[in-house]
């Protein structure tokens, strides 16, 4: 009975704060499994790509043009060459071909382009931002997987260690009804406590694989975890300018501002070079020959009116950057009373655990004592019953203490932004 005892307290008697370098492992293959991170990913690339064609606005543009037409009646006027004789001229011929290389080339948009490339930037660094926001997310989520993994681990080893006890003392009281020492009932209420306990690790086993078929969702791992120790660092921060969300936050404002100048900047005049060289026919005296032809010019485009859509769409833009202010401000108060809420949990949870080692101290020399005074015949089964519950559950509180302090040590490092797979 010794050892059943001595194995209910060994589950609760290591604590270690070195992170695992299991957990870590996990939460990044979760990075490269997860199809939300990829999604993410795939949004960044975008990103980037969409910054690479703002930036070619200062590229010049090259089309070949190739066309034929064919017009009848066409202008023509005769001329005398002679006496009695004319010769009719034709002004542009029946068919008309047209091949052409054209360039255009932005000499001067007044910072359009600039304002498009600052704004695509702007929209990358939202979605870089979006990003780290999912894998922080992602990374808490495995977290909480993997130390539910590990709470269900030890509650089934606890319920392990007092079935092994009932049985024990089941076959001690058979004993003694047979010697008359004691009544069938007794090992009645024993079988039932037997009986509660098991079905309360089928319930364990049952939530224990749920835990699993998670992390099976969230990484493509489904073994179980080695460690079984609550071993996740205490986070001692408290600034939260790192926190993913307050970032994605910031980072939609200059979004949002970057929006605003390119919608001023439409408003702006753009210059052009243009260019093009090429074969066609139509020239005198012989307007079915074709000819080599170029032109060289420039092009000044001045928006004038164009239905107060720029202006809307100023104004637009304006308060989109207003809008996204008062949403960081939201998140930033959020994160505070989170944070406030977290460190008060944390304070309780260590308060608990102070208390909780008292209990079990106590529990255990209870037990110890009842079991004495119950093989010397002086307590009674139910004694004996209430002394190894009480033990049970105060050990049973602890390891859903812990359970629940190493939960706040996570919600702490996303709030804070820690990366603690790295």
């Amino acid at each position: 009975m010794k050892k059943i005892l001595t194995l209910i307290l060994a589950i609760v008697a290591t604590h270690t704060f070195a992170q695992t370098d299991e957990l870590k492992k996990l939460v990044q293959q979760s990075f490269t499994y997860f199809p939300r991170v990829q999604e993410a990913n795939t949004a960044v690339e975008m990103g980037e790509t969409k910054v690479d064609i703002s930036r070619s606005g200062y590229l010049p543009t090259i089309n070949g043009n190739a066309s034929y037409s064919y017009v009848d009646p066409v202008g023509q006027a005769s001329f005398p060459v002679g006496a009695d004789t004319y010769r009719t001229i034709q002004f542009q011929p029946n068919n008309n071909y047209n091949a052409n290389v054209a360039l255009n080339q932005v000499i001067w948009d007044f910072g359009r382009t600039q304002s498009q490339i600052d704004k695509s930037k702007a929209d990358l660094s939202v979605a870089q931002s979006n990003s780290d926001q999912v894998k922080y997310q992602l990374a808490s989520q495995v977290a909480n997987i993997y130390y539910g993994l590990i709470f269900l681990k030890k509650a089934i080893a606890v319920e392990d260690s007092v079935i092994s006890f009932y049985d024990e003392n089941k076959k001690i009281v058979e004993s003694r009804v047979r010697q008359g020492d004691a009544l069938k009932i007794d090992v009645l209420n024993i079988q039932t406590t037997i009986d509660q306990s098991r079905t309360r690790k089928i319930e364990l086993i049952r939530l224990f694989n749920k835990q699993l078929a998670l992390l099976n969702y969230t990484t493509g791992a489904s073994t179980e975890p080695a460690s079984s120790e609550f071993d996740f660092k205490a986070i001692t921060a408290t600034d939260f300018q790192s926190n993913p969300e307050l970032i994605a936050a910031g980072q939609r404002i200059l979004a949002a501002e970057a929006d605003s100048r390119y919608a001023r900047h439409n408003q702006m005049p753009n210059l052009n070079f243009q260019a093009s060289a090429g074969m066609r026919n139509g020239y005198q005296p012989d307007i079915d020959q074709n000819k080599f032809n170029y032109m060289v010019g420039a092009g000044l485009s001045i928006p004038i009116f164009q239905g107060g859509r720029v202006r809307q769409n100023i104004a637009l833009a304006n308060k989109n950057v207003e809008l996204n202010q008062f949403a960081r401000q939201n998140v930033e108060q959020s994160i505070l009373k989170d944070m406030a809420v977290v460190q008060s949990d944390v304070t309780a949870y260590n308060d608990q655990l102070i208390n909780l080692d008292s209990q079990i101290e106590q529990a255990r020399e209870a037990l110890r004592l009842t079991e004495v005074r119950y093989r010397q015949g002086v307590s009674t089964y139910l004694d004996l019953l209430n002394a190894t519950t009480n033990l049970q559950r105060a050990v049973l509180n602890q390891i859903n203490v812990e359970y629940q302090r190493t939960q706040a040590y996570i919600e702490q490092a996303r709030l804070t932004g820690t990366r603690f797979w790295e």
